[in-house]
């Protein structure tokens, strides 16, 4: 089968599911660049006609003239597909799936549309794109949901229960192989970037009071983002910085190598007050790859990927009391987190492997192959 896969992006570091999806499928063909994605990367161009394959005219054409971009745009990406002879369409994110359902459709080529978070449950997203998802999951051969609540998610906004598939994000548990958090020091590690579903402040805050406990404690912060200045001015202020490292970005490698040392993974999600929600951080299944509890919250598919009291603890939204005393519970008690990291480490195998992902990918392609 030959497989064009579309995202927004081309290098975005927290978009690394996206990455591991491309390794995984092998697709012939990727497209970028926005909800209208032209940019081939095999060329690094464009695949418009001039003068369309320079950003400038292109994005111009699209802002000033937006419905005679779409048909027009509709049209080349038809073409395109068609040129390739790309036998299946995975667009990434429900707004993807929107822009490019026409040119799918005109092409007699089926489409599968992977939502992610955002695009289930951020208000404004919804609000300009939802209108158009009836359409679109009529269309669709199959929409992907990475969790439950996801799936419950687009089931309300009108997909179709016999389209929607359950495929969990996955794990390179080779690459985030065990260690054993036992014999490592009280730190703990957060990864991810700096936003309000990802509330830093709340995770600050619980590591204050795990601080008056636990003197010797530490909290590693992994990522960047808009809250970045706020968190370090919190810390400051709670006068827990000396104990606060902010890492910035890191690699996939490094973020390996950082929880190398750790006791725990710790992240406060919660919905923000935009709607905006996760869908299964990675960042989650990786620290319970390397064999380190977690704890978090009871929000989106961390409810399925960390199992309270077995794998780690989830607190309620927002209770970063709660979530301290959790931590704390782990930093006095290394034979406890030794413990719950090996059961998670083993959910990780059985339900968030690359292989399981991978094969579910390859079930929903079959099942669209027998119904053409």
């Amino acid at each position: 089968m030959r497989l064009c896969i579309l995202k927004p992006n081309e290098n975005v570091y927290s978009e690394t599911f996206i990455v591991r999806q491309i390794q995984l499928l092998k697709p012939v063909l990727v497209l970028h660049e926005g909800w209208y994605p032209t940019v081939d990367r095999r060329t690094g161009r464009s695949f418009l006609p001039s003068p369309f394959h320079f950003l400038f005219f292109r994005g111009t054409f699209r802002n000033l003239f937006p419905r005679l971009y779409h048909m027009f745009y509709t049209r080349q990406l038809k073409k395109y597909l068609i040129k390739n002879q790309i036998d299946l369409v995975l667009a990434n994110y429900g707004p993807m799936g929107v822009r490019v359902t026409d040119a799918c459709r005109a092409a007699s080529i089926p489409f599968v549309v992977h939502f992610h978070g955002f695009d289930a449950h951020h208000y404004a997203t919804l609000g300009k794109f939802s209108p158009e998802y009836p359409r679109m999951f009529a269309q669709a051969a199959a929409i992907i949901a990475v969790s439950g609540e996801m799936k419950a998610a687009l089931l309300k906004l009108g997909a179709n229960e016999k389209k929607v598939w359950h495929n969990p994000c996955a794990v390179d548990t080779e690459m985030f192989s065990p260690v054993n958090p036992e014999t490592n020091p009280p730190i703990f590690v957060f990864v991810g970037r700096f936003t309000a579903k990802k509330d830093p402040s709340l995770l600050i805050r619980s590591f204050g009071k795990v601080l008056e406990e636990v003197p010797e404690a530490r909290l590693v912060l992994v990522g960047d983002g808009a809250l970045m200045e706020q968190a370090q001015t919190l810390a400051k202020q709670l006068k827990v910085a000396d104990a606060v490292q902010f890492a910035g970005a890191k690699t996939h490698a490094e973020v390996a190598a950082v929880l190398q040392n750790a006791r725990a993974f710790v992240q406060h999600s919660l919905t923000a007050t935009d709607g905006d929600k996760e869908g299964t951080p990675n960042t989650i299944l990786e620290a319970s790859s390397k064999a380190l509890p977690v704890i978090s919250t009871l929000h989106a598919g961390i409810k399925e990927a960390v199992i309270h009291g077995k794998t780690g603890y989830l607190v309620e939204e927002g209770d970063w009391e709660r979530m301290s005393t959790y931590m704390i519970r782990v930093a006095k008690d290394p034979a406890l987190a030794r413990q719950l990291g090996e059961a998670g480490r083993e959910h990780m195998l059985i339900h968030y492997s690359l292989e399981r992902q991978r094969d579910t990918f390859y079930q929903i392609f079959e099942s669209i192959s027998d119904d053409i």
